[in-house]
């Protein structure tokens, strides 16, 4: 990595009112990798058991979506176009990978199609590769309905309970003005799914885009959930919960990143390093002028694991400047994140986490709600 396109911040983490007192680490952002240079959407990567990392997106061909993959083998610095999950013209997205048994690679996504004047089918599908994202077949449907509302944004994982039962939770619009998080999961690699329950909401909020990382609050286990909301409506916050029974009920709603009257801070997802510190990326138009969501760039905020149910992030930091879309974040290392968007490609950078330690410093801790 050259020097001069390294990113540095040093983050000051603490008051003296801050769960975790006088810390203060370094976030080091690596230079951009191209994925893809297709005009893509909603990039998400997976790590694979054979060390490489597989990477889904949405494209366009004429006027047809195309919901592709691309590869980076273990040792390779980039990425090589690989398969592709499903096409149609019809609204097909928000692509989610989850490898749930070596080169058995589920891919969930939106799947909307019309029935009539204000009137979708709504569907989460689940697609299924045996050959390590390359070749695809249908599985099954996680989750439809019908009507003027929707279901969206997929997100999957392995339960640290049972490593057998896949969870996947996605957006479930319940009024124009409420959105839920809602859970089904699967012990059959994808193929049949549990009945849908609301694990996380708000009245009058739409919660939406989760993302899930795993950590400790002291000895106990623990699981953060990141979301976009419109506390403040019509803009969007980032908000958190955390989950101490492996993601069947969440708690402790609590901000990690306000933005100012009248801008936005959205669809963030959230990734673990290995001593449990965590990272969320999201997009914005905090600093920048334009029409949301599409003027944004990416930013990263991080906090050492929750304490007490509380978490305290670090200033935000731009990762990519704008235009960017739409941010992912994979556990690549112990100590590194690769974070994907959307920006003119399909592209990534990492992040690496140094360690940290005590000093004095500022941070923006939520308080719950």
């Amino acid at each position: 990595m050259k020097l001069a396109s390294k990113f540095m911040q040093i983050f000051g983490l603490a008051t003296p009112s801050s769960p975790f007192d006088k810390i203060r680490g370094e976030l080091v952002i690596g230079d951009e990798i191209n994925i893809s240079n297709l005009p893509a959407s909603y990039v998400r990567l997976a790590k694979l058991s054979d060390g490489s990392v597989l990477a889904g997106f949405t494209t366009d061909e004429g006027g047809v979506k195309v919901i592709k993959t691309s590869k980076r083998t273990n040792g390779d610095k980039g990425f090589l176009p690989f398969g592709e999950i499903t096409r149609g013209d019809w609204d097909i997205g928000n692509i989610y990978l989850l490898e749930v048994a070596p080169s058995v690679v589920l891919g969930a996504f939106r799947n909307h199609t019309s029935i009539g004047p204000n009137l979708i089918h709504s569907r989460i599908t689940v697609c299924k590769s045996t050959n390590g994202g390359k070749d695809w077949k249908f599985a099954s449907q996680a989750f439809e309905m019908d009507g003027n509302l929707g279901a969206w944004e997929p997100f999957m994982r392995l339960a640290e309970n049972n490593p057998n039962e896949i969870q996947l939770t996605y957006s479930q619009e319940f009024a124009a003005n409420e959105q839920r998080t809602m859970l089904v999961s699967s012990t059959d690699r994808g193929d049949t799914w549990s009945t849908p329950k609301a694990v996380s909401w708000k009245p009058k909020q739409r919660d939406g885009m989760t993302g899930v990382a795993k950590t400790k609050d002291g000895n106990r286990d623990a699981l953060v959930m990141v979301f976009e909301t419109t506390d403040n409506v019509p803009f969007f916050n980032v908000k958190a919960v955390i989950s101490y029974d492996d993601g069947a009920s969440w708690c402790h709603r609590q901000d990690v990143q306000a933005a100012p009257i009248g801008k936005n801070a959205g669809a963030p997802q959230i990734a673990s390093f290995a001593d449990g510190s965590l990272v969320v990326v999201y997009m914005a138009d905090e600093d920048i002028e334009g029409s949301w969501p599409h003027k944004a760039n990416i930013k990263a905020t991080f906090s050492g694991p929750p304490k007490d149910g509380k978490m305290c992030w670090s200033p935000p930091q731009v990762v990519k400047e704008a235009d960017a879309f739409w941010p992912g974040a994979l556990q690549f290392e112990d100590s590194t994140v690769m974070v994907s968007y959307d920006a003119d490609g399909a592209r990534a950078k990492t992040i690496r986490l140094n360690s940290l330690w005590s000093m004095a410093g500022q941070c923006f801790c939520g308080g719950c709600e």
